[in-house]
This record gives C-alpha cells, sequence and structure tokens, in this order.
C-alpha cells in the first residue's frame, strides 16, 4: 500500500514547537522501549551511471531504491529494502537477510539466484550482476518517533544526519562520517495512509516549515563529492 509522505527541514526551535503541540495528541513509538531516539544505518545502492542518483536531481516523479538497513548496530536484523516513489506517495518492500549475506552482497560475491531466496533478493542479484548496481554510501542519522492511529500516522525527526564512504566497515559503529546538514537543522517526516488529521495540520502550522523535497541520499552524495571531490 502506497503512503501519503511529506518531508519539512526544521530547526531546533521549530522542533521544541512541535514537541510541545505532539505532546497530548501522539505518542512516542513504543519501540524506543524507553530510550530517547533510535539509531538507523542504511546502505544505498545505485548503478555504474547513478540512475536513482541523477532520477532524484532530475526530479523523476517515479522512481526507485534499494538499501540494506539495520537499527541500533543491531546485527541480528538487517534488512533488503525496495522504497517506491511516486510523486509524495511510497510503498516500501522489505526482507530480512543475514549479516553475512550482508557482507557478501557488499563484496560481490556468492550472488546466487534460488528458489530458497525471497522474492526481492533475487530481484535485486539480478541488479547486482545485471544493471551494475553497487554500494554507492552509508547514512547515518537518529530518529525520534511519533505515532498516531488513526489514519496510521507516523512523524518521525532525524537528527545527526552524516554520511560515509567507508562501505566495507558497515557494520562497524565507529566510521569516519561527514554531517551533511547544517548543525541544529532536522528533517521532519510525516507519513500517513489515507488521511491526514486536522490536529496534525495544525502541528506543523509553524512558523517558516515548510514542505520539502530533501532526500538524504542526494545529500549525502553532493556531501561526499564536496569532502573527497571528483565524480559523485
Amino acid at each position: 500500500m502506497f503512503r501519503f509522505e511529506n518531508k519539512y527541514i526544521i530547526n531546533n526551535l521549530q522542533i521544541e514547537e512541535l514537541k510541545h503541540r505532539l505532546a497530548p495528541l501522539a505518542a512516542l513509538d513504543p519501540i524506543l522501549s524507553g530510550r530517547k531516539f533510535y539509531s538507523i544505518r542504511s546502505l544505498y545502492f545505485d548503478d555504474y551511471s547513478d540512475i536513482c542518483l541523477n532520477q532524484v536531481i532530475n526530479g523523476v516523479s517515479k522512481r526507485v531504491k534499494y538499501r540494506i538497513r539495520f537499527y541500533n548496530f543491531n546485527e541480528d536484523y538487517i534488512i533488503l529494502e525496495k522504497k517506491y516513489k511516486i510523486n509524495n506517495m511510497t510503498k516500501k518492500i522489505s526482507c530480512q537477510i543475514t549479516k553475512e549475506k550482508a557482507l557478501d552482497i557488499i563484496n560481490n560475491r556468492n550472488l546466487n539466484i534460488s528458489k530458497e531466496n525471497p522474492k526481492l533478493l533475487n530481484e535485486f542479484y539480478l541488479k547486482l550482476r545485471c544493471d551494475g548496481f553497487k554500494p554507492k554510501i552509508i547514512i547515518d542519522y537518529d530518529r525520534i518517533p511519533y505515532v498516531y492511529d488513526a489514519g496510521t500516522v507516523r512523524i518521525t525527526i532525524d537528527h545527526n544526519i552524516s554520511c560515509s564512504y567507508d562501505i566495507k566497515n558497515f557494520f562497524k559503529k565507529d566510521i569516519l562520517r561527514i554531517p551533511i546538514m547544517e548543525k541544529g537543522y532536522s528533517i521532519l517526516e510525516i507519513k500517513y495512509t489515507g488521511f491526514m488529521p486536522d490536529f496534525i495540520k495544525y502541528c506543523i502550522q509553524i512558523k517558516g516549515l515548510e514542505l520539502s523535497s530533501y532526500s538524504k541520499y542526494r545529500s549525502g552524495r553532493l556531501a561526499l563529492k564536496n569532502y573527497i571531490g571528483g565524480c559523485l
């Protein structure tokens, strides 16, 4: 099922105002288990011509991205994810993979198509073997998530967004990270299915807050270009 996804660049002062407005209306996601946030690390893939990156840069309305992702550096739960985007609507298909399979993908080895594999994994192997897809960049960030059942609304604030080219050390916690966003700014994402409740519309009526087409992948690739020079 496709969901609406709206993004905003938000500063620290606006975040505090948003939290104040959300407090009586939406709950922090129980997945936090008492933590203030959880960490996400993603490894993005693209082909030899950077088709995914160029589609984002050129504002192509219908596009797909592939990534490997894990949370809080927990190597027991790693997912391969395919994200569809059509205008401001998104859909995700994912399957769980082992650390061993993830390392095989990173190192371009043992990419064996099999009926025992999840369908998505076989599809991704074809992308790697036939379409020249390979790992391009690591994106790290911390997320504060809120949930509201009506309209299946999920509100997230992503901060400490950084990138790295140290792909071989994807599972190592301490790697060189290059900040993507200016200090004091984060990304607010609002995802919902069907409708956006009026209280959400009220909550985001904060002075200076405007819709954005921000892409962590695009921003990370450009940040790496500025850091190391040469090709994206």
